[in-house]
Order: structure tokens, then sequence, then C-alpha cells
């Protein structure tokens, strides 16, 4: 589930105790066919989340973190089958991540060994504790992994990304029209009424097809990564699959500038009351102190995994600034399912992710995308 602008700055949710697995047997179950022990004596703990999960140490002193995927629909085993599949990869081993200790389809259930002590990404940006060294590490993970050369591809690592989703951009199916909330629907109407903006991104999803497709993360945030002792861990491979790097490099940098302009403290309508309120000449300074800021670490990022991952794809950092854009956007689309309206630091990030779009190549160097001097 993604956060809104306020929960985003935040720290990682606290784990808070689960209590005991009594009301989930197929976890038992699944516990009971490896050889790490069982949880069922252990202090559980679990963090907030879309997908029920619990973490502990077993008695056969093991500490691993146990996550069962959302439902039981194909949606779900197609997520499923990608986390699989990215373990099985050779790369797999070049790429620090949480170690995989066994898994049940049925149940979707993943076995992951815990990393005792580990920040995630989210909590460092949030302490300003993530440096451009832990950027670095980033880059070169992303480099190890889009350099890799998979074998015996599954289907379900070959179909094509899902975003941005073209065809809502021109009408939303009913089910999602009815469920989705004022903020929602007020979002959508905006982008759909964005003649530019739908082209853009269908181009963007169109130029898909010609691009070098290499394996991804697919769904690349600052809390999908772990630091332990120093090391980078990357999680949560259930979008792993074929696409272009662009994807991965562009979802960073739009992080890093949506971080950026959330900062801004402007206000507007009922806020007014509670927060400052900037006039637009100070808005725009201080979106550009903000933006500042971070480039430093896409900077580190860029230059390790150029680094890295020597390839001849020289439109690459203009696919990731657009890309960057769209993550803006989709942060944007995200935040209306747990508001009630848009606000106006939302929108402005938006803003500043459809002019990333509408124009990439020009903003390549002003996103920490340029060349090296």
């Amino acid at each position: 589930m993604q956060k809104t602008e306020k929960q985003y700055l935040q720290r990682r949710p606290m784990a808070m105790p689960a209590g005991t697995l009594a009301a989930n047997p197929e976890v038992v179950e699944a516990l009971s066919g490896l050889s790490f022990g069982s949880l069922g004596s252990a202090e559980i703990f679990s963090f907030p989340g879309r997908n029920d999960n619990w973490s502990g140490v077993t008695d056969e002193g093991h500490a691993i973190f146990v996550k069962q995927l959302a439902g039981k629909t194909p949606e779900s085993l197609a997520r499923f089958r990608r986390a699989l599949a990215f373990e099985r990869e050779a790369a797999a081993e070049r790429i620090p991540h949480p170690r995989l200790l066994g898994a049940d389809e049925k149940n979707r259930l993943l076995v992951f060994e815990l990393l005792e002590n580990a920040r995630s990404g989210n909590e460092l940006a949030a302490d300003d504790a993530f440096t451009p060294g832990i950027s670095q590490q980033v880059g070169e993970i992303l480099a190890a992994l889009h350099g890799a050369m998979p074998t015996g591809v599954p289907d379900v690592v070959d179909d094509p990304h899902p975003l941005p989703p073209v065809a809502e951009l021109r009408a939303l199916p009913l089910a999602a029209y009815l469920s989705a909330s004022g903020a929602s629907l007020q979002a959508w109407a905006m982008l759909q009424r964005d003649v530019p903006l739908v082209s853009a991104l269908t181009a963007l999803r169109e130029g898909e097809r010609t691009t070098p497709r290499v394996p991804g993360h697919g769904d690349f945030r600052l809390d999908q990564l772990l630091v332990q002792d120093a090391v980078v861990h990357l999680t949560d491979w259930e979008e792993f699959r074929l696409m272009d790097p662009a994807r991965d490099v562009g979802a960073y940098v739009g992080e890093w500038l949506y971080r950026a302009v959330l900062r801004i403290p402007v206000t507007d309508g009922a806020d007014t009351a509670f927060g400052q309120t900037l006039g637009h000449t100070e808005i725009l300074t201080r979106g550009q102190q903000e933006i500042s800021r971070v480039i430093p670490l896409v900077t580190a990022f860029w230059t390790a995994y150029r680094a890295h991952r020597r390839t001849a794809d020289p439109e690459l950092a203009t696919r990731a600034t657009a890309y960057a854009g769209w993550h803006l956007i989709d942060r944007l689309l995200a935040s209306t399912r747990e508001s009630a309206r848009l606000s106006a630091i939302v929108r402005a990030a938006a803003g500043i992710g459809r002019t990333a779009l509408l124009d990439p190549q020009r903003f390549t160097g002003a996103v920490g995308l340029g060349e090296q001097r």
C-alpha cells in the first residue's frame, strides 16, 4: 500500500506485537515443513502493509520474516511466482537481499531470513541519514541486476509491466469508478483531460516494446531498501520481470524528487490555520532548495550505476527522466487512496512530474542524470 505525503516522510512503521499464529494454521503448517523451527512459543511481531506478515525468532534460534501475499487470485499467484523467479536466477547471488528460506505456493507464503536491526531507506531518508555512499551502493545493485543474463525465463517474468495504466487514462473501468474516492475521481479526471500528458504516457509505454529489456525490480522505492551493517539489501521481488531499465532508474530519481517537494511547507484552503502559507515565488525558491539538497544522492547513484553497467544505451537518461515524472504522478494517484481530497503539495509534485514527462531530454541534468564532468 502506498503512503500519503505525511506518512511518506515518516520513519518506517514500528513492528507491532502480533500475538500467536493460532489463527493462521497454514503459516504454522508451512513453517513445520522447514528445518528452522517453530514460532509457536515465540514473541511475534508484524509490520503494517497490504500483505500479512510475521517475524520472530524460532525455537531453533533462527530469526525469520514470513510474508503472505494478499488474496488467492491469479494476480497474487503471479506476484508469488515472480518472487520465486528472481530467487532462481543466478543474478540473485549477486544482489544483496534477504535470503529466501522456503515458500508455499498454495497459501502464497514466503519465508525469509530476518535482517535484524536493519533500517529502511525511508527511515534513513527521514532522519537525513541516507548518505551518498548508500546511494552509490544502490546504483551498484541496480547495475548488477540490470546486467544479468536470465535463463529459462518463465512467462510471468516476460509479461509487460502494467504501469502507467494507459487504458485508465482514457476511461476508468466501472468497478474502479464505483469504488473510487472523491479525491481519486478528481485526480483521474484531471489526468484524463490532459491530452499532452496522456500522449506522453502512451508513448512511454509503447516505446518499451523497442527498448532493451533486462531483469528489473519493477516496484523500486526507498522502503524496499534495508540497510544492515552498512550493507544495502533490496527486498520485495513480486514485480520482478524483464523491462526497460529506465523504470528502476527513474523510480529512484522520482523517489527523491517526491520527497524534496513534500518538504516544502505549503498549505492551502482549510489547512492555513495550522501551517505556513508560502507565495508562488517562495514556493519555487524552496522547491529549488529542496531538490538541490537531494541531487548529490541521485548523482552518486547515477555515477555508480554507469561505472558498473557499461552498455550502449544513449537514451537511458532521457527515458529514466520520463519515468521519474511518471513516478510523481503515480504518487498523486496513490495519495488519493487515503485522502479525502488532493493536497496542493501533491498536485505540485505531479506538476513537476508532468514537466519531466513532456520534455525529459531537457531535464536529465536537472534531476541528476547528466554527464559526468
